[in-house]
């Protein structure tokens, strides 16, 4: 944490330095004139004076041309009569020098631009000099446009900026990769890590990448365990029962049929078939599923689910009526998306309120640029609470408390369905009705 602390503090203190550096430039671009002092001007005069009784008018003549030369300053010597002895330009001095005459006591003038002084003197000779002076007043040359005075301040504001920009995204960079990487975990993607540039730091970010990756492997090898469980014990428990199929069979024709061996034999059947449900969700979630990439008529696989799935509607009293006529086409495993569709509209005849209508059916609309095929399976049922609508696509998560074989299955169809349509690059979602009833959508890209 200290490393952090001076790196964002070594980085303010550059801003400081920078826009120090830039004032100081305004200060250097201004003339070197405005930076001395009024009271000064006593002591130049001095000086002017003085090499007047050594070196006469050509020795004043020298200094103020060093003057004019050096700090932009124009001065001129007149005599106690106005009349000009040293300098040049000495034509702008005159009506100040002829006011000076006539009123002892004439002030500075100062205006936006200019300070002009006027400062009396005795020489050795007793003669009496006036020395009239003319500095700049304001800004440099820079300013003297207000061209110049926005390039001025835009460089200011760009040096300013680009330090402020690279301070941000430097220590930005770093949560931004630790986003993006719990955003792809969350996803499904446990193999996601921060990159390298995050864990070579060496402050505190550098930490955190290191820690984060390592809570990511984790994370990702307890999961893993746990399918790689799951999937061997489904495997190890296929043979028992296999066994007990076959041991049901023997019974059979030694003692004939018994009530008892067809609730047996039921049962056997629906460990079975939870059994394979749970090997095809390891599967999914392993990755080890691949997907064909076969033209699959959509509209034809629906029918004809829907169509077997009316037998087992009809026993529960309610109807299904498809409505997907027309060319839908995906690619995909048609296995695959048979299983997922089948999961769904099973789902919704178990759940559906008897005497009432399973309504299926198959649209498509344009979104950036691409087609995309909406399967809708719209129920009758007591629907699921808001708080579940995302939930139930969960590995064996059930909204009812119940784990009674009336409160519904196992948990596993529609979390199949769901790791089926992410497989085929789409996606799947659920919504309470209006009145009741559950909605599922399943959305596909097109072919």
């Amino acid at each position: 944490m200290n490393r952090l602390f001076l790196k964002i503090f070594l980085w303010f203190w550059a801003t400081v330095i920078a826009l120090g550096i830039a004032l100081v430039l305004s200060f250097v671009l201004a003339p070197k004139s405005s930076y001395i002092p009024w009271q000064s001007m006593r002591g130049i005069a001095a000086n002017v004076f003085d090499e007047l009784d050594r070196h006469g008018p050509a020795g004043a003549n020298d200094l103020l041309a060093r003057l004019a030369q050096n700090r932009q300053l124009e001065a001129c010597l007149f005599d106690e009569h106005g009349n000009p002895i040293a300098g040049d330009h000495c034509t702008s001095f005159q009506p100040t020098v002829q006011k000076a005459l006539q009123s002892p006591t004439q002030p500075d003038e100062v205006n936006s631009s200019v300070y002009r002084t006027l400062l009396r003197q005795r020489s050795r000779d007793g003669k009496e000099y006036l020395l009239a002076t003319q500095l700049p007043f304001g800004p440099g040359p820079v300013h003297k446009t207000l061209l110049g005075f926005v390039l001025h301040w835009l460089l200011i504001l760009l040096i300013s900026s680009a330090i402020c920009y690279l301070l941000t995204f430097r220590l930005t960079l770093p949560i931004l990769r630790l986003r993006e990487a719990s955003r792809q975990i969350a996803d499904g993607n446990l193999s996601a890590r921060v990159g390298s540039g995050v864990e070579r730091r060496s402050d505190a970010f550098g930490d955190l990448g290191r820690d984060f990756n390592t809570m990511a492997a984790r994370i990702e090898g307890l999961l893993s365990s746990q399918r790689q469980l799951i999937s061997d014990v489904s495997h190890e428990v296929r043979s028992p029962l296999a066994r007990m199929n076959l041991a049901l069979d023997l019974a059979r024709r030694r003692l004939g049929d018994d009530p008892a061996f067809d609730r047996l034999a039921a049962d056997l059947e629906k460990l079975n078939d939870l059994i394979g449900k749970l090997l095809t969700v390891a599967r999914l979630e392993s990755g080890a599923a691949t997907v064909a990439r076969d033209s699959v008529d959509l509209a034809r696989l629906v029918a004809e689910i829907a169509g077997d799935a009316e037998i087992e509607a009809r026993e529960r009293r309610c109807s299904i009526v498809c409505e997907c006529a027309g060319e839908f086409r995906v690619l995909g495993s048609e296995n695959l998306l048979r299983s997922a569709i089948e999961n769904v509209i099973r789902n919704a005849v178990y759940y559906t309120r008897p005497d009432t209508q399973i309504r299926v059916t198959l649209s498509s609309r344009s979104e950036s640029a691409t087609t995309i095929h909406v399967l809708v399976v719209r129920d009758h049922g007591p629907g699921v609470p808001e708080t579940d609508t995302e939930n139930i696509f969960k590995p064996f998560y059930r909204v009812a408390e119940a784990r009674d074989r009336q409160s519904g299955g196992a948990g596993l169809g529609l979390a199949i369905a769901s790791r089926v349509v992410q497989l085929h690059h789409g996606k799947i979602s659920a919504a309470n009705c209006e009145g009741s009833g559950l909605e599922v959508l399943i959305e596909l890209p097109a072919a």
